[in-house]
């Protein structure tokens, strides 16, 4: 049955902008978070109802199509080709950048190891990457079921993902191994790979560098010097791709919000961004 919506079960544009706010550790240097606020002087966020929510990676046609109808909040992950002139008056535009690559794609996001059944209480962040030492970059932590092998693993990322990967590697169809433990890392270079055996033998999951055999490495894109690192390890590796990553990020945001705001209409727009749009986004990330 569809929820029903009455006008003071809504919540405002503050309270959304609030529960949205709690997914995110405030990065230096990202872009602002109310990142298209209503000019109006009549507009209160403290008391402005919003009836639906848009959430998109960037801003294309479907997004500005979806703000037309009703009171909205919209959200971008990669806003810089937003024309505001499209916006609606009373339209919020709310954005993460950094921060959502941070939390919500393949990386340090607790959320994905918490839905592919890993241990909590026995994982460790790894933290620092290209001179900025508070930047998370991963997660290693095992799995909480015992005696998980490759097969399974491989079933529970790609159920996670919608079979949509990239590519898997060091997956024998022959014989299937157990999984010690599964770095989910936001970079792909050999150092990385390296960071992640370290943490996992700090955590007592690998018995030493000569038994990386048991790790599993989750990243978005493939590099091919990460890989063949990887591989020269024996350590198997799943490349979801970069854009499978953050639609997933955009999809978890969905399912929260309509948890936490049952009578909110939540709109999710997958659509691959314009070229016009991409080459405002590549002039504005070359100007940064």
């Amino acid at each position: 049955m569809a929820p029903t919506y009455h006008p003071t079960s809504l919540p405002t544009t503050f309270e959304l902008t609030g529960f949205l706010y709690t997914f995110f550790v405030p990065k230096a240097n990202d872009i602002p978070f109310e990142y298209h606020k209503p000019l109006t002087r009549s507009f209160d966020a403290s008391t402005f109802r919003v009836s639906s929510v848009v959430l998109s990676i960037t801003p294309t046609t479907g997004f500005y199509t979806s703000l037309q109808h009703g009171t909205k909040v919209g959200f971008l992950h990669r806003p810089f080709g937003l024309d505001r002139r499209s916006v609606p008056r009373l339209a919020t535009i709310l954005s993460s950048h950094k921060g959502f690559d941070e939390a919500l794609t393949v990386g340090a996001n607790t959320a994905l190891a918490g839905r592919l059944g890993l241990d909590s209480s026995r994982s460790a962040i790894i933290q620092g990457y290209k001179g900025d030492a508070e930047r998370r970059i991963g997660l290693v932590a095992p799995f909480t079921e015992p005696r998980v092998n490759s097969d399974r693993a491989k079933v529970l990322v790609l159920h996670e993902f919608q079979d949509q990967i990239e590519g898997s590697f060091g997956f024998d169809e022959l014989e299937s191994e157990p999984i010690k433990a599964i770095a989910i890392m936001n970079a792909f270079h050999p150092e990385e790979v390296d960071r992640a055996v370290e943490t996992a033998i700090g955590l007592g999951l690998l018995a030493g560098s000569g038994d990386t055999t048991g790790l599993l490495y989750l990243t978005g894109a493939i590099r091919e010097a990460g890989l063949d690192y990887a591989r020269s390890k024996g350590i198997k590796v799943i490349c979801v791709g970069h854009r499978a990553c953050e639609e997933w990020g955009i999809a978890y945001l969905g399912d929260r919000i309509r948890k936490r705001f049952p009578s909110l209409r939540v709109e999710e727009v997958y659509e691959e961004e314009e070229p016009r749009q991409q080459l405002k986004h590549a002039q504005a990330t070359s100007s940064a």
